[in-house]
């Protein structure tokens, strides 16, 4: 009974992770967009994949703290779940979000592409 009760926590907790980190990208790649604003060209990408990087490495942090009882074979489990997701669904908010925020649009509001 206990190791069912037991396998059911780490379930949720592995999920609760899953969706922290989903969250914690999309929040991430939005926050991006406005802290390094005032930074140009190249310097700006670097500057965002290495807030992403951190930001990952808070959540690892969070993860450790969660109090999970993993067997030792599956503790790579706190670093590898969602990081597609995180990885993927940081870049996307950032990109969509910097669009938006610098759209250049004719008077319709559309923004047109090609000048």
């Amino acid at each position: 009974m206990s190791s069912e009760y037991e396998t059911t926590r780490t379930k949720y907790m592995i999920n609760i992770l899953f969706w922290l980190r989903v969250t914690l990208a999309v929040m991430g790649g939005i926050v991006a967009t406005f802290i390094f604003d005032s930074i140009e060209g190249e310097d700006r990408r670097w500057a965002s994949i290495a807030f992403m990087i951190i930001l990952f490495i808070v959540s690892i942090g969070i993860a450790k703290n969660m109090k999970m009882r993993l067997p030792r074979s599956d503790r790579k489990k706190l670093v590898t779940t969602g990081i597609g997701s995180y990885v993927f669904l940081y870049l996307f908010s950032w990109i969509v979000s910097y669009t938006i925020v610098n759209i250049n649009g004719n008077e319709s509001g559309i923004a047109i592409p090609f000048p």
